[in-house]
Order: structure tokens, then sequence, then C-alpha cells
């Protein structure tokens, strides 16, 4: 399995300067299919070679494998090629329709969006798995291209990928462009390794919030176009092997940044099916096709489409014209686990956002105690965030509001405020009235009865592959000296309830200082464990609205 891992190959320019003739033009018409048969164009009455595989590919990498395909087969052991080039989410669904054999993403993060495909996986903490599984082929680093008194600012401010997520989150003249992140790997991982410096500092929640705000401010550029700046202040994301070609049309008061942080690029990954692999003739077919894209010609090929040839030994040598672009940062931007993913996703397409989502909040009278740095109530910023639902999920979605302490509505320590209902333009009014309505009127709170309770409702009322949710605000505090409900009988209560046909997202969002809340937060997330529960401790008044955001943009769960 070693020799499947990164090696080092010496490009030959010439000879792989071979390229899929309008294949751009095709990629945007849709899924385009190119047979690697040895290119009986180019050589007539060649006998047929006896082993095929399919391949699903990238469009940026697709002229690799087209450039290896002739000498692959011709060999001796020869190797005929199906190439399906297909991009983004629309991917997996291609490997899935045409049974591919091996899958070459434009990154490693879009496997986490396949996780019902049949692929070989990564090993034990990432590392190459079987079959070459998570081989990264070729990478291609992405730079921030702007006009020289933004890069002025982007500098000063820290000439970093942070730099960017807080210039866009501060100052109104710096925006973003991008290419249509659910199409491209070249959207997809600039906007989220962007969100990612804010999650790496200040959680999730923060990080939602903030690609939030940055989309509102953000240009998407679709139909295969690069996102080159247009106006003053605006900032494109654009990967080196498209941006090469383009370096001569800056003009003087053209700047690109690498930014100092992070080397944030896309990889293009070896992902075989299991059935592949489980094949004798295809398992030896893709191990040739591993080999030659780390041999001398496979470096060529690499270079040749504008990419780089990752090595483990030394630095990789930027692909013809690169040369002039900034130094990279030694520190690699990890790829994107699947939450993350969702966060770009369901930020660019309302319809990523569709959940039944039940928000149920504490009214007990803590709840009237100001926020961290703030002159509001804790009951005030969650009703405000509460009201934000209304706008952030889709029509097709359900959003149903409680309100909980002690005794609300006997026997029931809940009342049911807003029934979870498909948002039409009467419930999203409701939604803001009884958001907006939001008050405290308990001397108790009975937390772990309220959490069962959502929880069964949910449960009842799921539908089918539709994200279930369960959204709890609370100070953390089970007011209840009478109640009959223990944390271990809570534990026990979700454990005969949990079902993988009917699954439900609960998180528990508790108010107060971090340090202070720690253990008994930690002993609720344990007790909520065969519910796969989650709890959130907010500190500050900034981070009730971000919760409200995160939710709609995938959950609370990272």
């Amino acid at each position: 399995m070693g020799k499947h891992a990164a090696r080092r190959g010496v490009a030959r320019p010439a000879v792989f300067a071979f390229l899929l003739l309008g294949l751009p033009a095709l990629v945007a018409a849709g899924i385009v299919v190119v047979r690697g048969d040895g290119w009986s164009a180019l050589a007539p009455g060649r006998a047929a070679c006896g082993q095929k595989i399919k391949v699903v590919a990238a469009s940026s990498f697709a002229p690799v494998l087209a450039a290896l395909a002739p000498d692959l087969a011709k060999a001796d052991e020869c190797v005929r090629m199906d190439i399906v080039v297909a991009d983004g989410r629309a991917a997996p669904d291609t490997v899935r329709q045409t049974s591919a054999d091996l899958w070459i993403p434009d990154d490693t993060s879009w496997v986490g969006t396949a996780p019902d495909l049949d692929l070989a996986r990564l090993g034990p903490e990432n590392t190459i798995g079987v079959g070459g599984a998570g081989t990264v082929v070729a990478d291609s680093p992405i730079y921030m291209v702007t006009d020289a008194p933004t890069a002025t600012k982007l500098r000063a401010a820290g000439d970093s990928w942070l730099a960017l997520a807080n210039l866009l989150d501060t100052d109104p003249g710096v925006r973003l462009a991008v290419r249509e992140p659910g199409t491209s790997g070249d959207g997809m991982v600039g906007a989220g390794s962007m969100a990612e410096t804010i999650w790496e500092g200040q959680g999730m929640d923060a990080s939602a919030q903030v690609l939030s705000r940055a989309y509102t401010k953000t240009r998407t550029v679709r139909g295969g176009a690069l996102a080159l700046p247009e106006k003053p202040g605006e900032v494109g994301l654009v990967a080196e092997y498209a941006l090469v070609p383009q370096l001569s049309k800056l003009g003087p008061d053209g700047a690109v940044l690498a930014g100092t942080d992070w080397r944030v690029s896309l990889r293009y990954t070896w992902f075989p099916t299991n059935a592949a692999l489980a094949d004798e003739g295809r398992a030896a077919a893709l191990g040739r096709l591993l080999d030659a894209l780390a041999t001398q010609d496979g470096s060529a090929a690499i270079a040749a489409a504008g990419l780089r040839t990752p090595r483990s030994d030394e630095p990789d040598e930027p692909p013809p014209g690169a040369e002039q672009l900034p130094a990279l940062a030694g520190k690699q931007m990890p790829y994107l686990g699947a939450h993350h993913v969702d966060h770009v996703l369901a930020t660019w397409y309302a319809e990523d956002r569709q959940t039944d989502l039940l928000v149920v909040v504490d009214v007990s009278g803590s709840m009237d105690d100001p926020a961290p740095g703030s002159d509001q109530s804790l009951i005030r910023l969650v009703a405000e965030g509460c009201a934000q639902l209304e706008n952030l999920l889709p029509d097709d979605s359900r959003l149903g509001v409680w309100e909980f302490g002690a005794q609300l509505d006997p026997p029931r320590d809940h009342r049911e405020l807003l029934p979870a209902e498909s948002l039409t333009a009467s419930h999203r009014k409701a939604t803001a009235e009884v958001c907006d309505g939001l008050k405290t009127h308990s001397n108790g709170t009975k937390l772990y009865e309220t959490i069962l309770a959502a929880y069964k409702s949910a449960q009842d009322n799921a539908r089918k592959d539709v994200p279930n949710r369960v959204l709890i605000f609370t100070d953390g505090r089970n007011q209840d000296a009478g109640s009959k409900l223990t944390l271990p009988g809570l534990t026990a209560q979700l454990a005969a309830l949990a079902d993988e046909e009917r699954p439900v997202s609960l998180s528990v969002v508790v108010f107060g200082d971090a340090e202070a809340t720690k253990g008994s937060s930690a002993e609720l997330e344990k007790a909520l464990e065969p519910a796969q529960g989650y709890v959130d401790t907010l500190a500050t008044a900034s981070e009730v609205s971000a919760v409200f955001i995160h939710v709609a943009a995938g959950g609370l769960h990272g």
C-alpha cells in the first residue's frame, strides 16, 4: 500500500500538454463521458484493451487522466478508462449512477457529502486506507485576488485568511467573490476555509454567523466562470490552476495574496469503490493507474493541467507560470468535515436548510437576568434570535415553539405556543408574534421532564429524510426537588426511545460562564448520550444570535 502514497515525480513539459478539447463547455452542459481506450483517433487499428475501469473525476483533473490514457491502454497489462466528468455535489450521484470504480473529486472534503457511497475510506486518523483511499494525487492552492488598496487592508489586518473573514464581517467596503460552492471545490473550499478560521478560534456558532453575514456580501459566480474581482473592494477566491492563465490580465492594480496563516488548497483525492477493490482485475487496474500518476509522465500530466504533485519529502514545485505567485503558508488547512461542508452549502442554498425544528425556551425567572456584555435580558435575546428563524428556514420546513418552567399547563411543565407546522405566510407571521411575546413567568425549571417530552414530540412527528431537531434554551438548572426523573432516569428513557428510523438531533443551550457551568453541562451531555445529545454553553450576548443561524445552517452537532 505504501507505494500508492503521494510520490515524487519529475515533470516532462512537452509531451503531456494535451487537454480535452472543449471540456469546459461540455462540463457546463452536464456530465461528459470521455472514452480512454487508447484514443483510437490517435492510434487507429489498435487492438481493444480487455480491462476497463470507470472513473468519475473533477473537470480540472480529467485532462490528467486523458493524457495518461493512451500509454495505459497500450501497456502489457493494459487499462482502458471510461472517464466521467462531474463536479461538486452532483458527483456522488454520478458515481452511483455509473457504478464507477473510482472517484477523484477536487477536494477530500466532498467525501463527507456521500456517506452512502460504497467507497474505500481513509484509515485511522486520516491515514491512507485500503487501495490507496485518501491519497492526494494532486493539489491546487487557492489565492485571494483583489485590488491594491484592498490588499493593503488585508495585509494590515494580518495578511491571512482570518483577516479576510474579519474584514468581511466588519468592513463594509470589503466584499467577496467565489465560484458557486455546490458545483465547484474552488467555491466550497475557499468559502469553507475562510469560515474555518473563525471556527478554530471562536467555535462553530460564530463561524456559522460570520459565514452567513459574509454571504450577504458575496458575488456568486456561476456557469464555470472564474471568481476574479470586478469592482474595488472585492476579493476573489481563485484556485491556482485557473489563476495562472489569467495573471497577465490582472493589470498593475491587481494583487494576489496567499494568506500567511493557512495554506488553503484543493486536494484531488483517490477514492476507489469497495466493489472495484473486491474484483481482482479492476483492483489491479486501479493500482496501475495510481502508480502511473506517480511517474514522471504522471507528474508531467499533472503539471500540464496546471496542478501540483504533492510530495511528502519536500515542498512541491509550482506548475509552469505559478513561480510569480506569493509563497504559501507552511500550515495546511485540514480538509473540511461533513458538518463544515453542510454549513457552506446551507448558507448558499435555502433548500439545504429544510428542517423540522422545535424550539423550547426556559421562562423561569433567571432568564430575566442580563446577558453578559449586554443590557438585554437573556429571554429578550432568545426572543430576537427565535424571530430570525422564519427568515432563515425555507417554506417546506416545520417550526414549533414551546415555553417551559414548572406546571405551566398542568400536569405538563411545558406549554405549546406554536404548533410545528410548515412555514406558510400565516405561520411565519405567527412565529414572529410568538417569539416576540416570550417572557418569564415561572418560578421553577423542570428541565429533565421537558427534554424528554420535547424529544418524544419530535420523534412522534418525524418525517422521512427531513432533519428533525430540538433546540432547548435554559439556565441549565433543574429546579424541581420533587421530580421523579433524575439524570440517570433521563438517560434510561432516551435509550429506550432511540430509533434509527426516527432520529432526533437534540441540542441544549445553557447560559452562563463556561467554567462555572462546566461540571453540570458535562453531566447533562453525558446523560443525553443515548440521543446523541449536545450541550452548548453560551457566555456572551453575541453568541445567542449565532446559535440560531447555526441551527438553520445544519444544526448544533459538530
